[in-house]
């Protein structure tokens, strides 16, 4: 016996359906990478602030500041460019950064990233000579939450962003 194939108004019907759980599964996968960004962006501010009061407490008069000096939902923008600036009297470590026109990015790094940027350290040295040192940044999902990473492309040294990295971005300015 020959088995009866669904009408068309009923493939219709659960191709809609499929349909509305697609969308809504990429609705929260959007929203989950909104707030995966904004987290993103609070725990760079956060790596960069917590380096800046440590170094500062060793130092017998506070040298260095980072701007902004406080991080809040508001200062994230996420259709544009983010900075945050450490700067010790004009040596500057830039830490610039936006979200992928994607949902995730997978181009430029070995690991899918959320957010890319650039870490570039200058003083009036490096900008006589016309030399500004950049490396690129990435912040990736990792479980519930993501990690920042960089990347040099000249040497393909890679790494977490943290607060050894900060320190010998750092150093080399001094």
């Amino acid at each position: 016996m020959k088995q009866k194939r669904p009408d068309r108004l009923t493939r219709l019907a659960t191709a809609i359906d499929a349909l509305c759980e697609r969308d809504q599964k990429l609705i929260d996968e959007t929203s989950r990478v909104d707030e995966l960004r904004l987290q993103g962006a609070g725990d760079l501010h956060e790596i960069c602030r917590s380096f800046v009061e440590k170094v500062n407490a060793k130092l017998s008069q506070p040298a260095l500041l980072m701007d902004p000096p406080v991080f809040t939902e508001g200062h994230f923008s996420d259709g544009g460019l983010n900075l945050f600036q450490i700067n010790l009297r004009g040596r500057l470590l830039q830490l610039e950064f936006e979200a992928t026109e994607e949902l995730y990015g997978t181009d430029d790094f070995k690991r899918p990233y959320v957010l890319r940027g650039a870490v570039r350290s200058f003083n009036q040295d490096f900008l006589d000579q016309r030399g500004v040192d950049e490396q690129m940044i990435f912040y990736c999902p990792a479980g519930g939450s993501g990690l920042w990473y960089f990347f040099d492309g000249r040497t393909y040294r890679t790494g977490r962003v943290g607060e050894d990295y900060l320190l010998s971005e750092l150093e080399r300015l001094v």
